[in-house]
C-alpha cells in the first residue's frame, strides 16, 4: 500500500535555501496564484504544487480550459511517477449525478439535489455568449429553487427515481391559472398532474402528510401567485438548460451508467475533467462546474466516514479558474482545511473574476473569494487593477529614506564712477547816505560788488569677490508599499529562452515570516 502524506507539517515543497518550505498545512489554506497571459505560471507555480501534491500521494481533481492540459497532466503525473493513478474523465466514462445522489441519501437528498441543479443553473448561465452576467435577482432564484424543490419531490415519490427528461416534462405542464387545477381537460393532458396524483395515491416511495401538503399548497396557490412573466422566465431557462442533458456529451458524462464517483479522489484517484471549455465550450463549463460541486459536497462530508476515507488530503486544482468559478466555491475554502482539502486557482487577473462569476456584485464576490486564500503567488501582470491590488494585500512599511542636499555660489562685482561739477556766481551793492545840521551838511557815497566762480571733476573705481557652500544631511519617514505596483510588470521573469527559462513571482503568504526575506514575501523562482 502507498504511503500518503498525512501530517500537517510535514514539507511539500522548498522555497529557499534558508529552510523555507511549504507544508501541507500551508497548502490546506489554499493557493491563488495570478499572472498575465504568458507570464509562466502554468510552467511554474502550476507545475511546482501539482507535482508537490502527486509526490504526496494525495488524490483530487483537475478542472482543463485548453485540449493540451489533458495531455500536459497526463505527463506531469508520469513524471512524478502517479499515472496509475489518473482517471480521465471524459465522455467515454459516466457519473450519472442523479442516481448517485439518490442512492446514498434517498428523499431526505432532495435537498441536495435542488442545489445541485442551481449550480448547472448558474454555470450555463455564466457560460452564455449572450448573458449579461449580472446574475438574478434573489427573487428570481428564491422563485427557481421553490419550483425544482417542489418538482423533484413528487417526481422521486411518484417513481423512486428522477431523470432530466422528467424534469423538463412536469415544470413545463406546470398549470397556468387558477382554472387549470380544477379543468378536466389540463388534467388528462398534464404531466405534471398525472405524477402528483401517482405521488398523492400510489406513490413507489411515500412522502410524508406535511410534504405532501406543502406539495399541493405549492402548486395550487404559491405557484400561481408568482407574476407571469416571471413563471414563464424561469420554466424556459429550467428547460433550455437541462435540455443539454438530453443530448450529446453531457447525457452520455452525466446521464448514462456511473464509472466515476468523487469518493475515489479520498484513495488516490487523479481525476482529469478532460472537457476542455475551449473545445466542449458552454458543455464543457457546465460539466466541469457540476462534478467540481459534486466533489466538493463529498469532501466536506466525509468526516463523518471511517478513517480510512478521510486521512488521506485531498486537491481541487483549477488552472484559468475563472472559467469554472462559481458561487460556492468561497463557502467551501472556509471549511476546506478540515477535510484537508488543498484549492489551487490559477486565473490571468480580477478582471477575469469579474467577468465570469456573476451575481449582483461580482467584484465584491471575487474579492471575497480571493481574500480566502492563505498563499498568493504574483507573476508578472500588465493588469493596472490586479497590480494595484496585490501591492495594497502585501501592504505597506514604515520606510526611512536619506535625503541630501549641497550647493556653493560665487559673486562678482566691478564698477566704476565718475563726474564733473562747476559753480559760480557774482554779487553787487551800493549805498548812498545824507544828514546835517544847519549850515553844515555832509554825505556819503559807496560801492561795492564782487564775483566767484569754481568747477571740480572726481572719478573713482570699484571691485568685489566672494564665494559660499553648504551640505545638508537628514532623514524622511514615510509608510510605502513593499512592492510598488508597476514592479509586478517590470521586475518579473517569464520564462522562456530570453530568461534562461526561469520563471520569478512573488510568493506572499498571511502570518509567515521567511528566513531568507524577513518578512512574508518572497521572490521564488522556478524553472521550466
Amino acid at each position: 500500500m502507498t504511503t500518503f502524506v498525512k501530517d500537517l507539517d510535514t514539507p511539500l515543497l522548498k522555497l529557499s535555501s534558508q529552510n523555507d518550505f511549504f507544508s501541507l498545512r500551508d497548502a490546506v489554506t489554499g493557493v491563488h496564484a495570478l499572472g498575465g497571459i504568458g507570464s509562466g505560471k502554468s510552467t511554474g507555480t502550476f507545475s511546482a504544487l501539482a507535482g508537490a501534491y502527486f509526490r504526496a500521494q494525495m488524490g483530487g481533481i483537475l478542472t482543463i480550459a485548453k485540449p493540451s492540459g489533458v495531455a500536459e497532466n497526463i505527463a506531469l503525473a508520469r513524471r512524478h511517477g502517479r499515472f496509475p493513478s489518473v482517471v480521465v474523465f471524459d465522455e467515454n466514462e459516466g457519473f450519472n449525478f442523479l442516481t448517485y445522489l439518490l442512492s446514498s441519501q434517498g428523499m431526505e437528498g432532495i435537498g441536495t439535489v435542488t442545489e445541485c441543479f442551481m449550480r448547472i443553473l448558474e454555470a450555463a448561465k455564466k457560460a452564455s455568449p449572450t448573458a449579461t452576467q449580472k446574475g438574478g435577482e434573489a427573487f428570481w432564484e428564491d422563485c427557481t429553487r421553490l419550483l425544482l424543490r417542489y418538482s423533484l419531490l413528487p417526481l422521486y415519490a411518484a417513481n423512486g427515481l428522477l431523470s432530466i427528461e422528467d424534469i423538463i416534462n412536469f415544470v413545463s405542464s406546470a398549470p397556468t391559472c387558477q382554472q387549470d387545477v380544477t379543468d378536466a381537460a389540463w388534467q388528462s393532458r398534464s404531466f405534471m398532474y398525472k405524477n402528483m396524483d401517482k405521488a398523492t395515491r400510489n406513490p413507489a416511495i411515500p412522502m410524508s402528510r406535511e410534504t405532501l401538503k406543502n406539495n399541493l399548497d405549492y402548486w395550487s396557490s404559491r405557484w400561481l401567485q408568482v407574476p407571469e412573466k416571471t413563471r414563464g422566465n424561469i420554466i424556459i431557462t429550467i428547460c433550455a438548460t437541462l435540455d443539454r442533458f438530453l443530448h450529446g456529451r453531457l447525457k452520455r458524462a452525466f446521464c448514462s451508467d456511473t464509472t466515476i464517483v468523487p469518493e475515489m479522489t479520498f484513495h488516490g484517484a487523479i481525476i482529469i475533467l478532460a472537457m476542455p471549455t475551449t473545445v466542449w465550450n458552454e458543455d464543457g463549463v457546465i460539466g466541469q462546474t457540476l462534478f467540481k460541486y459534486m466533489w466538493q459536497r463529498a469532501v466536506l462530508t466525509r468526516n463523518g466516514l471511517d478513517k480510512e476515507h478521510r486521512e488521506r488530503p485531498v486537491f481541487c486544482i483549477s488552472d484559468e479558474a475563472q472559467e469554472t468559478v462559481s458561487s460556492y466555491d468561497g463557502e467551501f475554502l472556509g471549511l476546506a482545511r478540515d477535510s484537508k482539502a488543498c484549492v489551487v486557482n490559477l486565473t490571468q487577473s480580477l478582471p477575469a473574476y469579474y467577468a465570469k462569476i456573476g451575481g449582483d456584485n461580482p467584484r465584491d464576490t471575487a474579492q471575497a473569494l480571493v481574500g480566502k486564500f492563505g498563499t498568493h503567488v504574483f507573476h508578472s501582470q500588465p493588469c493596472n487593477e490586479t497590480n494595484r491590488w496585490a501591492a495594497e494585500t502585501i501592504g505597506k512599511v514604515l520606510t526611512r529614506r536619506r535625503n541630501y542636499s549641497s550647493g556653493n555660489s560665487q559673486s562678482f562685482n566691478s564698477g566704476m564712477s565718475s563726474g564733473n561739477s562747476e559753480t559760480w556766481g557774482s554779487s553787487s551793492g551800493f549805498g548812498y547816505s545824507h544828514g546835517g545840521s544847519g549850515t553844515n551838511t555832509s554825505s556819503t557815497h559807496s560801492y561795492n560788488s564782487n564775483h566767484s566762480r569754481g568747477g571740480g571733476n572726481n572719478w573713482g573705481h570699484t571691485r568685489g569677490q566672494g564665494t559660499s557652500q553648504s551640505e545638508n544631511h537628514g532623514y524622511s519617514e514615510s509608510m510605502e508599499y513593499v512592492i510598488e505596483p508597476g514592479d509586478f510588470a517590470r521586475i518579473l521573469k517569464t520564462g522562456g529562452k530570453q530568461n534562461n527559462n526561469l520563471v520569478t513571482a512573488v510568493w506572499f503568504q498571511s502570518g509567515r515570516v521567511f528566513n531568507a526575506s524577513g518578512s512574508n514575501v518572497l521572490l521564488e523562482t522556478f524553472k521550466q
